[in-house]
């Protein structure tokens, strides 16, 4: 990390600070200017949303596209990037989306990102007007799946151990079967202690 890190600009962060940090594999996420850094998703984590991807991608009709990991800009100051995304836009190569372009939010959720996954990210994505929010639990392999229900907040089904969804497309994926072969071997080794 540099020292331009370290040091919160005068007035917050906006995206024209994140705009001219070097590219990295790190997620820069602002909320009303405050800078939060993701640390990098689990092995398990990265295996869901690539297989989840090429399921999406397989059966999205033009014109929507599936991506993942790209910013939806909020606002200067207020951006989130979630695990996987499908949009409708005239260029879909940007590293950002506006949520007007945005119509499927999906998470993966993470060992601390409950609250977040659960509460403030369907909140913010509501607020905004994308039409639908899924949320992927790991353990137990579990969905719920939002939709705009009256003025500006969801509706939830779920939890379910199937995507089964007609809006923007159809989807049916038992969300067991996006698990790796791996998946539920055990936790792995401990890191060792510094000096070990």
């Amino acid at each position: 990390m540099t020292d331009s890190l370290l040091v919160m600009p005068s007035g917050g962060w906006t995206v024209e600070d994140l705009d001219a940090l070097p590219e990295s594999h790190h997620r820069y996420e602002l909320t009303d200017g405050a800078l939060t850094v993701s640390p990098s998703p689990s092995s398990l984590h990265q295996a869901v949303t690539a297989r989840l991807y090429g399921r999406l991608e397989a059966v999205a009709p033009e014109p929507h596209v599936v991506t993942q990991a790209v910013e939806i800009r909020f606002g200067r100051q207020l951006t989130r990037i979630p695990d996987l995304l499908v949009v409708r836009s005239d260029n879909p190569g940007r590293h950002w989306f506006a949520p007007a372009e945005v119509l499927v939010v999906i998470e993966i959720e993470s060992p601390g990102s409950h609250l977040e996954d659960r509460a403030t990210k369907p909140a913010l994505y509501a607020r905004y007007g994308i039409p639908h929010y899924w949320r992927i639990e790991l353990e137990p392999p579990l969905v719920s799946t939002y939709c705009i229900g009256h003025g500006d907040s969801y509706q939830m089904i779920g939890p379910d151990r199937c995507l089964s969804v007609t809006e923007p497309f159809e989807l049916n994926i038992a969300v067991a079967d996006l698990l790796p072969l791996w998946a539920g071997r055990g936790g792995g080794p401990t890191v060792p202690e510094q000096g070990s």
